[in-house]
């Protein structure tokens, strides 16, 4: 008790309490991320509620949407705004870091996601593309969190005008009969009757009348059998019909 002080030993002592203080505090430090993370993983995978709005507030306004902006999107692309826990494949570690800064900014636990992807990303079918993950905050607005995978090709979008609507679906059908009977020969319409009608006249408007019925009556045959539905209706469903 009495013994005599040796200060480079007392530097030693307390240089290793710091040291075991640091290294503890870091050990608990990744302790609670990985919690933490477990803690969103599990949100994300399994937490679905229809009424429940996080209580973050957001000031940059740049990645906050309006439910009706999203619509309007999942509509005009034919995509599905879903909660993650329907999402089928995994969600990348980048989004999962930004919800944890999120989260520890606000000092609160999001457990409410929602996912703006193709139909085929979801439990519906087997794919993963063009995901954008959401939270949702006040003023039924949405919280852009991560974005991954590719953009959308024209192509997509070209395939997804005609199933916008139904007004649309029927537009489609007409223009292509339209097509079909402006392009069929006349002696095909006329199946080889020895009249000569010309181009232009009621025998290619009567052509046209019986290529739509044909073609609304196969594409509803082909919708309900494949449960094909105007995007309008079935953009935030959970079930694939």
């Amino acid at each position: 008790m009495f013994d005599k002080i040796n200060l480079k030993d007392a530097l030693v002592s307390e240089r290793s309490k710091l040291s075991n203080d640091l290294v503890k505090s870091a050990i608990n430090q990744l302790n609670d991320d990985f919690l933490q993370e477990k803690s969103i993983e599990s949100h994300l995978s399994g937490f679905n509620s229809k009424k429940y709005i996080s209580d973050i507030t957001i000031s940059n306004t740049e990645d906050v949407f309006n439910i009706n902006e999203i619509e309007n999107i999942a509509i005009k692309h034919r995509l599905r705004f879903l909660p993650t826990k329907y999402f089928k494949n995994n969600i990348p570690k980048e989004a999962i870091f930004k919800i944890k800064e999120i989260e520890k900014s606000h000092s609160t636990s999001i457990k409410q996601f929602f996912i703006l992807a193709p139909s085929t990303a979801f439990d519906l079918e087997d794919c993963n593309k063009d995901p954008l993950l959401f939270i949702p905050i006040k003023n039924n607005n949405f919280l852009l969190v991560h974005k991954w995978g590719s953009d959308l090709s024209w192509f997509k979008k070209l395939t997804a005008l005609p199933f916008r609507s139904l007004e649309t679906m029927i537009a489609s059908v007409g223009i292509t009969a339209l097509l079909i009977a402006l392009l069929t020969p006349t002696w095909l319409i006329l199946n080889g009757a020895e009249v000569d009608m010309g181009y232009f006249g009621y025998h290619r408007l009567a052509w046209f009348f019986y290529a739509f019925i044909l073609l609304c009556s196969l594409s509803t045959f082909i919708c309900f059998s494949q449960s094909i539905y105007p995007s309008e209706y079935q953009w935030n469903k959970k079930t694939y019909n």
